[in-house]
C-alpha cells in the first residue's frame, strides 16, 4: 500500500532523500484494440507502469514501483538534457510530456491519492517551486 512512510523507506534504500519534491503517478495508458462482442465491446489496454518521479533544480528522477510500491532503479533526466517539458493541468491528474534527444515520455502524474494528503502537499510545493514550468 501506498503510503509516506513506505514512500521515504524506499528512497532512502536508494540514497535519495525525501524533501517534498516527490510525487506518484503512472504510464499514460492506451488502448491496444476493441473487439466487438454482441451486445458489448471488449476493450483491451496497455499496462500502466506506476511511478513516483522526483523533482529538483538538477532534474527529474523517474522511479519504477513494482509490487508493493517497491522502488526499482531510477532513471535521471538532467535539466539540461530535456529538450521538451510540459505539465498540462487536468481534473484528477496532471499530465507530464517530456522529451530529451534519445526519447519522449508522456505520463500521467497524481493530484491525490485517497488517505496520503502528502501527494497534494509535495504537488503545491512543487508549484510554489516553479519546476513544473521549466522552459522549453
Amino acid at each position: 500500500m501506498l503510503s509516506l512512510e513506505k514512500v521515504k523507506s524506499e528512497l532512502g534504500i536508494l540514497g535519495y532523500p525525501y524533501v517534498n519534491h516527490i510525487l506518484c503517478g503512472h504510464t499514460k495508458s492506451k488502448v491496444k484494440w476493441i473487439l466487438p462482442a454482441g451486445a458489448m465491446n471488449v476493450v483491451a489496454f496497455e499496462q500502466a507502469t506506476s511511478y513516483l518521479f522526483g523533482f529538483s533544480d538538477r532534474g527529474i528522477n523517474l522511479f519504477p514501483v513494482q509490487g508493493d510500491w517497491e522502488i526499482a532503479e531510477n532513471l535521471f533526466l538532467p535539466w539540461d538534457q530535456i529538450t521538451g517539458f510540459r505539465m498540462k493541468n487536468g481534473l484528477l491528474e496532471n499530465e507530464m510530456a517530456l522529451s530529451t534527444a534519445e526519447m519522449k515520455i508522456e505520463m500521467k502524474i497524481n493530484k491525490v491519492v485517497a488517505n496520503n494528503p502528502w501527494v497534494k502537499e509535495n504537488l503545491n510545493y512543487l508549484k510554489s517551486k516553479n519546476y513544473f514550468y521549466r522552459p522549453d
